[in-house]
């Protein structure tokens, strides 16, 4: 039956009555899954799009589901304002494009993240510099301080050898030559460091990882104060580049378990990052908390509440031997990714920095034999009971 004789069935279904918003809140945040938003007349649109009427523009502009994340993540990294993209990598590019042009320098971490160095190269055409240095040595970076030097681009803890720079004197002596400094705090996360109050203009999260904890949604975010943050956004627009409301969704409800997750696999690593330490057929292990941590006592003051979830290892630099290695475990994958709940391991030499040439993984001590592993929510002593099968005894 219909209660319009003249409605055809198409006309039933594509413009069916809407739900009605309850007048009561519910106690999971709701998922605006829509790409467009409809407008009452003109005057609305308008308003909307000048900013004077609280409203959703279109799905590339940013949704309410986005305007939540962001708000969540601000108050996370104390900055006045966030904006979230669709993927960490998309969070970098934003903000270096907007930030840079021709003739402006940037120092990066030489420890870093081969994805962001491998952006930095791209960029050349677009006559922008670069110069990779060890942000650890202070020394070394007031050197390389100059007068077209615009941003320093650091880790607070480096991918994937686990290098910790301090923060606090890089910030100082960032902004005494007149440059901005912007930290990548994925493997940190706001759990265990605020690079914004250390020093830091922006701050960078592949929330991805352990901000989702859950592998199943790609974000990236970054945060600072509005007048940095608000050009950020129009760039991240205008390259298509906002997040998409069910992967701010899905990371806002990974918010919810956060602080829990992050105290056990924190604590988890530790007892891994020792017992690693001590095992016969493991040559170096890199965890900050460690007394071994060539960076341990500035770790100590830039990361709280802990070391961090990631513990990085050398088994013998050879490929065959580290491929066995894997081989011989069952519930530690081998993932290109990290921070989910199940602990897992990377391989940098053959996917997150084999960007990098056989000189430059040579520099920053990288070979066959390094692993990185994610800890995640498992029982410490199963997870140690397996590496020990795995590596013979």
């Amino acid at each position: 039956m219909t209660s319009d004789v003249n409605t055809g069935p198409s006309q039933s279904v594509l413009h069916a009555p809407q739900p009605v918003p309850p007048q009561n809140r519910p106690v999971t945040p709701a998922l605006f899954q829509t790409a467009a938003w409809q407008f009452s007349d003109l005057g609305q649109m308008d308003g909307i799009f000048s900013g004077q009427i609280a409203g959703a523009q279109y799905g590339t502009v940013g949704m309410p589901n986005n305007l939540a994340l962001e708000a969540a993540l601000g108050r996370l990294e104390g900055a006045e304002a966030s904006v979230v993209a669709n993927g960490g990598m998309a969070a970098i590019a934003g903000t270096l494009l907007t930030l840079l042009g021709p003739g402006k320098r940037v120092i990066v971490g030489r420890e870093g993240f081969s994805w962001t160095l491998g952006l930095l190269r791209d960029l050349e055409q677009w006559g922008l510099e670069h110069t990779a240095i060890d942000l650890t040595d202070l020394d070394a970076v007031e050197a390389a301080l100059r007068d077209e030097t615009h941003l320093v681009f650091a880790e607070t803890v480096s991918n994937p050898r686990l290098r910790v720079p301090d923060l606090s004197a890089l910030s100082t002596l960032t902004h005494a030559a007149g440059a901005l400094l912007a930290v990548d705090n994925t493997f940190a996360t706001p759990f265990h460091c605020t690079p914004l109050a250390l020093g830091a203009d922006l701050v960078i999260e592949s929330a991805t990882k352990f901000l989702g904890g859950h592998s199943d949604a790609v974000l990236g975010a970054v945060s600072g104060k509005t007048n940095l943050i608000e050009p950020i956004r129009r760039r991240m627009v205008r390259l298509g580049s906002i997040a998409a409301p069910m992967d701010s969704w899905l990371i806002q409800r990974g918010l919810m378990t956060f602080v829990v997750r992050m105290e056990r696999a924190s604590r988890t690593a530790a007892a891994i990052a020792e017992w690693l330490a001590a095992h016969p057929a493991v040559g170096r292990v890199f965890y900050p908390g460690l007394t071994s941590h060539p960076d341990r006592e500035v770790a100590a003051k830039v990361l709280d509440r802990g070391f961090g979830a990631m513990v990085t290892f050398e088994l013998a630099p050879d490929f065959e031997t580290v491929n066995e290695f894997t081989r011989r475990l069952h519930d530690i994958t081998l993932v290109h990714s990290l921070g989910g709940t199940q602990t897992s391991l990377s391989h940098p030499a053959s996917s997150s920095h084999r960007l990098l040439s056989a000189e430059e993984l040579s520099q920053v001590g990288l070979h066959p034999g390094v692993l990185r592993m994610s800890v995640g929510l498992e029982e410490p002593n199963d997870l140690i009971a397996e590496l020990a099968t795995a590596l013979g005894g």
